[in-house]
């Protein structure tokens, strides 16, 4: 099979390349097979490859958010490291679906342009932050995209944001396994203070080394936040944390509940199955010595929720931002 993928695709195309090496967790056993496809082209190749084959395919970006399984991947793995991008002088972006999030909006707000310093929180790709609609800072993917040229069960189309149904880290891609972004199309305003904008950027950017576990191997946030159904389910989780009367649960700009501060209030800090733990520093980040294997990522997750759900009588139910590859 590696024989009749190099012949339809190209050479580079590999065996049993471990996913550990690949992805932000630092977990992940081999891929079947893999490819680094460095033009959107090579993509479209390899995904008509693998269908005419018969092989089932995944495709991924930066390796942030995603656990892969110790037992590693069936079938071509494709990691998209198509990094091209303009910029043009009216604040029109187009990014190839693997652009660093984090150099993007480094170039776009360096260009005089805002919009986008909320992404320099954010790691991966350009296609992973359109596919679950990245957010920070009271930012979204979504706010500034144009359109999105996707992979459409095989042929090319566009998307306009409408047509990627847009939801809090969702879209239309997430229900979609076959869809895959190629490149997306953004619209930003030029800055009326191009300093400002450069010094919020570089503050996020302090902000995140300050509040994130940067220093050790993490997926990026484990849970969505938590969002309540209605002003009972704030007032019941208050109560259930214990918290002082005059203290508030914070609302993000999208009527959520961060997930690191209820695990923090909940005090979990710190909670460790084999080489994984919850980090001291962010509740909404898992954190490996270096020997962490997805079971303990898996058996920590599990835990972790039970607990939640047990401290707040059932009311949080936490559900995962990571995406589970090879399970």
């Amino acid at each position: 099979m590696l024989d009749k993928l190099q012949a339809m695709i190209s050479p580079d195309v590999k065996a049993g390349e471990l996913m550990a090496r690949h992805t932000t967790f630092k977990i992940g056993g081999p891929a079947e097979f893999f490819l680094e496809a460095k033009t959107a082209d090579a993509v479209v190749k390899a995904v008509a490859a693998a269908k005419r084959l018969g092989i089932p395919f995944f495709v991924f970006g930066g390796g942030s958010n995603m656990l892969v399984s110790d037992d590693g991947v069936k079938g071509l793995v494709i990691k998209m490291a198509d990094r091209g991008f303009t910029v043009g002088e009216r604040g029109d972006v187009i990014a190839e679906a693997g652009t660093p999030t984090v150099l993007l909006s480094t170039r776009v707000t360096e260009a005089g342009f805002t919009g986008f310093e909320w992404a320099i929180g954010i790691p991966g790709t350009v296609g992973g932050a359109v596919r679950g609609n990245a957010g920070a800072y009271g930012g979204e993917t979504k706010d500034a995209l144009v359109s999105v040229r996707v992979l459409k069960d095989g042929v090319e189309a566009v998307l306009t944001n409408a047509e990627c149904s847009f939801g809090y880290r969702d879209s239309v891609f997430k229900h979609e396994p076959s869809w895959i972004v190629l490149s997306a199309a953004f619209a930003f305003a030029r800055s009326p203070d191009a300093e400002a904008a450069k010094a919020k950027l570089r503050q996020n950017l302090l902000d995140r080394k300050q509040k994130q576990p940067v220093e050790f191997p993490t997926a990026g946030c484990m849970f969505m936040n938590w969002t309540p159904s209605s002003p009972n389910d704030v007032e019941s989780l208050h109560r259930s944390l214990d918290l002082d009367k005059d203290e508030r649960v914070p609302l993000t700009a999208q009527g959520t509940v961060p997930a690191g501060w209820i695990v923090d209030r909940a005090q979990l800090k710190g909670m460790k199955v084999g080489h994984v733990q919850v980090s001291e520093k962010h509740g909404n980040f898992f954190v490996s010595d270096g020997k962490a294997m997805a079971d303990d990522v898996v058996a920590l997750t599990a835990a972790l929720k039970t607990k939640v759900r047990n401290i707040t009588n059932g009311v949080v139910q936490l559900r995962e931002e990571v995406e589970y590859v090879g399970f």
